[in-house]
C-alpha cells in the first residue's frame, strides 16, 4: 500500500488555511474526494489495472470519514443522505476490489488462473453497472446536497461550527476519533474478527483526519501517522485474509494461500505493537491553530 498522505494533497488541492471556515473546507474536500473517485471510476472503463479500483475506493473511505469527523456541524438528515451516497458508491466496487485481492494473492498457486478470471468477470460487470443509466458523477451530487448551507446546516450550534476557523470543527473531530479508537482495549487479539475491523475504520478515520488537517497545526502528527499506517496495513492484510476464508464457504469460491495462518499471525503481532506504541502517544491536535 503506498504511504502517499493522498488526503494531505487533497488539503493542499483544497486550498485550506487557518482562516478558512469549517463548512467552507468540509464543502471544498468533500469536492476533491468526489474529483478523484470520477476520474478512477472513468479510468475504470478502459483499464484493467486494479490501482483504479483501489484508489476510487480509498477517496470514498477518505469522504466517509470527513462526513463522520464532521457530522456534528450537519443536520441529521445531511448526514445520513451524504453517508448513503457514499457507501453506495463503496459497496458498487466492493466485488471487484475483492476480487483483485484474492487474484493477487493466489498468483502462483493452482487457483490462480480460476481468481484471475473471477476478478475479470466482476470488472466488466462493474463497467455495466457504471455505465448503466448514465448515473451523475459523485461531484455533482454532492454539490447538489449540499449547495444550500441554510439546508445543510442548521440551527445555531451547528451554525457556530460550520462558521468557526476550520481547526476548531477539526480538532473535534480528531479527539472523537481518537477516544472511538481508545474504546477498543490495549489487546486487539481479544477482538473477533469483525471487531478488528470496526477499529482498522476507527484507525483510518483518525489517520485521513491527520492528513487533512495536519498542515493547519502547530504540531507534526508524523510519529502517530506511522504507527496508524503499520496498524492499517497489518489488519488490511488480516481482514484480506477473513474475506477468502469466508467466500470459501459459497459455492466456486477460490482457495486461501497455503501459508495464510503464517501470514495471519506474523501481520496481528505487527498491529499489536503499533497499537501498544500507539496508546502511549500523546494527542497532537490538542492546542488548535488560533491564527490568522
Amino acid at each position: 500500500m503506498s504511504t502517499k498522505p493522498a488526503a494531505k494533497t487533497m488539503a493542499k488541492a483544497a486550498g485550506l488555511d487557518p482562516r478558512t471556515s469549517g463548512l467552507d473546507a468540509f464543502r471544498r474536500l468533500l469536492r476533491e474526494g468526489a474529483a478523484v473517485h470520477d476520474a478512477r471510476s472513468t479510468a475504470i472503463l478502459t483499464s484493467d489495472d486494479p490501482e483504479h479500483v483501489h484508489q476510487a475506493r480509498v477517496a470514498v473511505r477518505r469522504m466517509r470519514s470527513l462526513v463522520r469527523g464532521f457530522s456534528d456541524m450537519l443536520t441529521r438528515k445531511t448526514t445520513e443522505r451524504l453517508t448513503a451516497m457514499l457507501v453506495d458508491r463503496f459497496r458498487l466496487l466492493g466485488p471487484l476490489r475483492d476480487a483483485d485481492v484474492r487474484a493477487l494473492a493466489l498468483a502462483g498457486t493452482e487457483d490462480e488462473n480460476r481468481a484471475s478470471s473471477e476478478a475479470a468477470a466482476r470488472r466488466e460487470t462493474l463497467r455495466g453497472q457504471l455505465t448503466a443509466g448514465k448515473p451523475l458523477s459523485l461531484r455533482i451530487e454532492i454539490e447538489a446536497l449540499l449547495h444550500d448551507p441554510s439546508c445543510a446546516v442548521r440551527g445555531p450550534r451547528r451554525q457556530r461550527l460550520a462558521a468557526a476557523p476550520v481547526g476548531v470543527p477539526a480538532s473535534r473531530a480528531l479527539q472523537t476519533a481518537w477516544t472511538e479508537l481508545l474504546a477498543f482495549g490495549p489487546d486487539l487479539h481479544a477482538l473477533s474478527p469483525g471487531e478488528r475491523h470496526d477499529f482498522r475504520k476507527r484507525a483510518k478515520d483518525l489517520r485521513y483526519l491527520s492528513e487533512f488537517f495536519a498542515p493547519l497545526f502547530d504540531h507534526d502528527p508524523k510519529k502517530m501517522l506511522k504507527r496508524i499506517s503499520k496498524i492499517q496495513d497489518a489488519l488490511g492484510v488480516v481482514n484480506d485474509i477473513d474475506n477468502m476464508r469466508a467466500a470459501q464457504a459459497t459455492q466456486n469460491a477460490t482457495g486461501l494461500p497455503p501459508d495464510a495462518d503464517s501470514i495471519e499471525k506474523k501481520q496481528l503481532k505487527t498491529a499489536q505493537k503499533a497499537w501498544s506504541r500507539l496508546r502511549d502517544a500523546n494527542p497532537w491536535w490538542c492546542r488548535p491553530p488560533w491564527r490568522g
